[in-house]
């Protein structure tokens, strides 16, 4: 892997682990059904829809898959924060 490639990955593990941190301190991450992992997923195919249709694709099979999971609400909740807190950074970023 290029050292371009690897910088890369490492900043978008930065703003992944930025973004947890923030909707950690917006939400009470305990009241919410999800394992680390399935935030972590969520929150990195958030950050990958931006801007590409076919991962905004990709996200929405993935939050239909964890509403069948926890149920709708939760997903829509825990997901309309995390979507602002990806929009924030991608402003930050700009």
């Amino acid at each position: 892997m290029s050292w371009k490639a690897e910088a890369h990955k490492t900043y978008e593990r930065r703003v992944i682990a930025d973004a947890l941190a923030r909707l950690a301190k917006r939400c009470d991450l305990k009241s919410f059904p999800f394992s680390d992992e399935e935030l972590q997923t969520l929150a990195r195919r958030a950050r990958e829809s931006f801007g590409s249709d076919r991962k905004k694709e990709r996200l929405e099979r993935y939050r239909e898959h964890l509403s069948t999971l926890h149920g709708k609400e939760p997903v829509d909740a825990i997901s309309t924060v995390l979507q602002d807190i990806i929009n924030e950074i991608g402003y930050e970023e700009k």
